[in-house]
């Protein structure tokens, strides 16, 4: 299995940004050195609940500290980008960093963040189909093209530099209901499933991602990590295959399960309600969010609250090595081979993170990786 970091920096205290960010960015490198495989960066705009707004800046900067670990995006909300200048800074970060991008996008759910952009809610999807073509064809396309969309309109179109990754870097979909799902299988994306969904739910989901494969022709083992290609002209269909799945869940680990959870419960709490503050639309007024966005209107119904020893129980990662390791296990029978750990939550203690990630680099790591096999005429 592959394990990585479902990043985000928040700021409880809105005079300590800076300190937010340099211990994020710590937290990245110490991973690193642990062997982790992936860092993923959220985006968000406007509010103290994420202040990585221009996440592939960030990346562009890690690609110069880091030497191994993937660099993702866990999601571009391709609404809110001009998609050219999305291809290019995304190219530039896949060059930069000697092909690690990992492009996670979503069509985004924050209502305020919409409003501030001033771009209607329900053009979100279809924005969002739009930016992919053109993300595509501007990353693939030898000749220079035209586009006349709904959204967009470019003339004599090409776009340097090209990715490094052939033939782009691998595209994972934040996708949860069956229309979602099935637009992922007919494009030949990746899946990426949030951190909200409870492990019944994950189950399902990947259940019913495997059965759709199925029906679409494709296999559904996932693939090994392809390297970069040796030249800017090799091809390969590799990271267009949708047979990659990236589950996200909230980590920390500590001796006992009871540490654990005591450790994460103020700062994911003050994640979880501070998110719900400045997501839900004004007012809990839910007939501002399009019938498309029906599932967060249950969300943000007056009256939803959020259960911390059910969230424990159901959802989370908080825990003993011995107890993640077990969930971890179950998550692996269901298909899951890549989890990203959201671990830098609500201000957690900088220590308290780098000792997490340190514990579970150690003690649950080991149960997860291959054994080198004996040659045949071993004695």
């Amino acid at each position: 299995m592959k394990f990585g970091l479902f990043h985000s920096v928040q700021l409880p205290n809105p005079t300590e940004q800076e300190r937010y960010y340099r211990e994020a960015l710590e937290q990245v490198l110490h991973a690193e050195r642990l062997g982790y495989h992936s860092v993923w960066f959220t985006e968000h705009h406007f509010t103290r609940h994420g202040i990585v707004s221009a996440t592939l800046s960030l990346l562009a900067y890690l690609a110069a500290l880091t030497n191994t670990i993937r660099l993702g995006t866990a999601v571009t909300v391709l609404p809110f980008h001009n998609p050219v200048q999305l291809a290019e800074q995304t190219a530039t970060v896949d060059l930069l960093s000697q092909g690690r991008l990992d492009l996670g996008v979503g069509r985004g759910y924050q209502w305020g963040e919409f409003h501030r952009m001033n771009i209607p809610m329900h053009e979100a999807t279809r924005r969002f189909e739009e930016s992919m073509q053109i993300l595509t064809r501007a990353w693939t396309s030898p000749h220079p093209f035209d586009h006349r969309g709904e959204f967009w309109s470019f003339n004599d179109l090409t776009i340097q530099p090209k990715p490094v990754q052939r033939p782009h870097p691998p595209v994972y979909v934040a996708a949860s209901g069956p229309d979602s799902v099935a637009r992922v299988i007919r494009n030949r994306w990746n899946l990426l499933i949030g951190q909200g969904e409870t492990f019944p739910q994950v189950a399902n989901q990947i259940e019913h991602y495997k059965n759709a494969l199925a029906q679409a022709n494709h296999p559904s083992s996932p693939p090994a990590q392809a390297p970069p290609p040796p030249s800017p002209n090799a091809e390969s269909e590799a990271n267009c295959a949708p047979q990659q799945i990236v589950l996200a869940r909230a980590m920390h680990a500590a001796p006992t399960t009871q540490q654990a959870q005591r450790e994460a419960e103020i700062p994911f709490m003050w994640f979880k309600q501070t998110g719900q503050e400045v997501s839900a639309p004004p007012g809990q007024r839910l007939d501002l969010l399009p019938d498309e966005y029906a599932d967060y209107r249950r969300r943000y119904a007056p009256g939803a609250a959020f259960d911390y020893p059910a969230m424990c129980e159901n959802v989370t990662l908080f825990g003993s090595p011995a107890q993640i390791t077990d969930r971890i296990a179950r998550l692996q029978e269901n298909g899951i081979q890549n989890i990203i750990f959201f671990v830098n939550f609500g201000g957690i203690e900088h220590q308290k993170v780098l000792d997490s990630l340190t514990l579970f680099a150690a003690e649950v790591m080991p149960h997860f990786t291959p054994k080198p096999t004996a040659p045949a005429n071993a004695k």
